[in-house]
C-alpha cells in the first residue's frame, strides 16, 4: 500500500499587490486648503500660517478627508528640542512646547531620561499640530487622543468619524500614519539592527545590514498589527521582500505592507488589515 507523507509549508505566501497610487505634499500644505503655502513655510512643521484665518473662504474651512482606502503618513525632523528644526522662538506661538496641556507637561517631567521625554513631547507635538490644522483649531485646543507615554498607537475620532494612528522613531525622524482601520507603522535604522536579530538568525546577521533593518521593520510592523506589541514577529519567518507591496499570511489573517521607505538606509513601512489605493506622504520629499 503506497503511503503518501503529508507536508506543510511554514513559510507564508507572500504575493505582491497592486501599487497605491502615491501623493507627496509639501508639509507645511497639509490643511491648508486652496490655498497653496510658499518659500519656507512649504517644509516647515510649524509656521506662523497655522494660525486659522476667520476671512478664509468655504475651499480653505473645509477639513480634508482621508477616505477609507486612502493611507497618511507624516514625516517629521526633529533637532535640538522637539520641532525645533522650525526655527520657532522659545515661548512663541510656534514654540510646539507651548501647545502642550499642563497634565502633558506633567507626563513628561516623569520620565526618568531626556531621550524618553524628547519622544512623547515630540508625538504629542505632533498629534497637535495634526489635528489643529485637521480641525481647523489653534493646537493647543485641537481634540487630541489621550496621552500615555509609551503608547504610540490610537483610535481617535476625526472631522470625518473614527481613525487609527500610529507612529514610529528613527534617528532625527518621526513617522505618523493615519487610516480608516486598524494600522501599523515601523521604521527602522541599520544601525544596532544586525545584534538584535543575531540571536533569532544566524544567516540574517551575516546579510547586508540594510536588508536585516528592512527585514526586522517589515517583521516588527506585523507584529505590532496583529497586537503583539513591539517585539519582532519571531515565528513569522517573513523572507525579504523583493517588492515593496505585498500581502502576507499573519497571525490568522491576511496583512498588507507597504514598505515607504526614505532613501536606502532607513526603512519605514506601514501595515493594514485591508488594502491601500491611495497613500499621502506630507513632508516625504522635503
Amino acid at each position: 500500500m503506497l503511503m503518501l507523507k503529508r507536508t506543510v509549508d511554514l513559510t507564508p505566501r507572500v504575493l505582491s499587490i497592486p501599487s497605491p497610487a502615491l501623493t507627496y505634499v509639501p508639509l507645511g500644505q497639509f490643511g491648508q486648503g486652496a490655498r497653496k503655502v510658499s518659500g519656507g513655510a512649504r517644509h516647515r512643521a510649524l509656521a506662523s500660517s497655522d494660525a486659522i484665518d476667520g476671512e478664509m473662504g468655504p475651499a480653505n474651512r473645509q477639513s480634508p478627508q482621508c477616505e477609507g482606502d486612502e493611507l497618511w503618513l507624516w514625516r517629521f525632523l526633529l533637532a535640538g528640542r522637539p520641532f525645533g528644526a522650525t526655527g520657532a522662538a522659545v515661548g512663541g506661538p510656534d514654540d510646539g512646547a507651548t501647545w502642550l496641556s499642563p497634565a502633558e507637561h506633567a507626563l513628561a517631567r516623569r520620565l526618568p531620561r531626556t531621550q524618553m521625554r524628547h519622544r512623547f513631547m515630540s508625538e504629542r507635538i505632533a498629534l497637535r499640530w495634526i489635528f489643529g490644522r485637521w480641525f481647523r483649531c489653534a493646537p493647543a485646543d485641537a481634540p487630541v487622543p489621550a496621552a500615555t507615554p509609551g503608547v504610540s498607537s490610537f483610535e481617535c475620532d476625526s472631522p470625518h468619524g473614527k481613525v487609527w494612528i500610529d507612529m514610529a522613531h528613527a534617528g532625527l525622524w518621526l513617522f505618523v500614519a493615519l487610516g480608516h482601520g486598524p494600522l501599523a507603522l515601523a521604521a527602522h535604522a541599520p544601525v544596532g539592527a544586525v545584534a538584535e536579530i543575531a540571536e533569532d538568525s544566524e544567516v540574517l546577521a551575516a546579510q547586508d545590514p540594510f536588508a536585516v533593518a528592512r527585514d526586522a521593520a517589515h517583521r516588527l510592523c506585523l507584529a505590532r498589527l496583529a497586537g503583539e506589541g513591539d517585539s519582532l514577529a519571531s515565528g513569522a519567518n517573513v523572507p525579504l521582500l523583493a517588492h515593496p507591496y505585498v500581502s502576507v499570511p499573519y497571525a490568522g489573517r491576511t496583512r498588507y505592507l507597504y514598505d515607504i521607505s526614505v532613501g536606502s538606509r532607513l526603512t519605514v513601512v506601514a501595515a493594514r488589515d485591508t488594502i491601500v489605493h491611495r497613500m499621502r506622504g506630507f513632508g516625504w520629499q522635503n
